[in-house]
């Protein structure tokens, strides 16, 4: 085989890799996830904050989740902080026994997230992919989420709203002068509010989002229903 034989041969057989990688990465147009990448090989982080409301309203009140007690009245809460490939995402990065997360550290996140299960589920599923341990990654996933502002117009609303997605993208852009339109998305669940979701850098640097993160197929709607955050009001 000369050399240009061979060079074309290399070339061939990198762009068969390529398409099983796209081949996996996308299934009918969505990226999809990898699981048990290899922890710590991401490209960036979404911030994904739950419209606390929206996950009462269908199915946690029902279920009779902590966050969903009237007295409480949870708007915003984090749900967690996802490592992102460019295209398509890691998920539970561990081979073996499930990762056990110290108590300790489950009650730093009191507060900011809905509840036990939710922690030790994001780590499971999430936070292994990050290559950082319990305590360092939910460490990170505070940082992000108290860097980011609440718009004063989705901070415990006691009546039911009806908004844009890039509404409420404004509003968050209005509240955060460092975030740009390209590093949010807002997602929605039957015409509600579901969550918004912000991207970083593994360095927690404030970044665009990946082709994971389309406004498009994540909510179409012109127009959805934001729940109150209260109802006994």
């Amino acid at each position: 085989m000369g050399r240009r034989s061979a060079r074309l041969c290399v070339l061939a057989l990198a762009a068969c890799l390529l398409c099983l990688v796209s081949a996996r990465a996308y299934d009918g147009g969505r990226p999809q996830a990898f699981r048990h990448a290899d922890p710590g090989d991401f490209d960036y982080y979404t911030l994904v904050l739950s419209w606390s409301p929206t996950h009462c309203l269908t199915e946690g009140r029902r279920r009779g989740d902590d966050q969903c007690e009237t007295d409480r009245g949870a708007d915003f809460v984090l749900h967690g902080l996802w490592p992102q490939y460019d295209v398509g995402w890691p998920e539970d990065c561990y081979r073996g026994r499930r990762p056990w997360i110290p108590s300790d550290v489950i009650q730093t996140m009191d507060g900011i997230m809905p509840d036990k299960g939710v922690v030790i589920h994001e780590y499971k599923t999430h936070g292994t992919c990050s290559g950082l341990s319990p305590s360092a990654y939910f460490a990170a996933a505070r940082k992000a989420y108290e860097h980011v502002t609440i718009p004063r117009a989705l901070d415990d609303p006691a009546t039911q709203r009806f908004l844009s997605p890039t509404k409420i993208e404004d509003e968050f852009l209005a509240a955060n002068a460092w975030l740009q339109p390209d590093m949010i998305a807002v997602t929605c669940r039957r015409g509600n509010l579901f969550d918004v979701r912000i991207c970083f850098s593994p360095d927690l640097e404030p970044r665009a989002c990946g082709a994971n993160i389309d406004q498009e197929r994540l909510c179409p709607l012109r127009r959805i229903a934001v729940p109150p955050a209260r109802s006994d009001r």
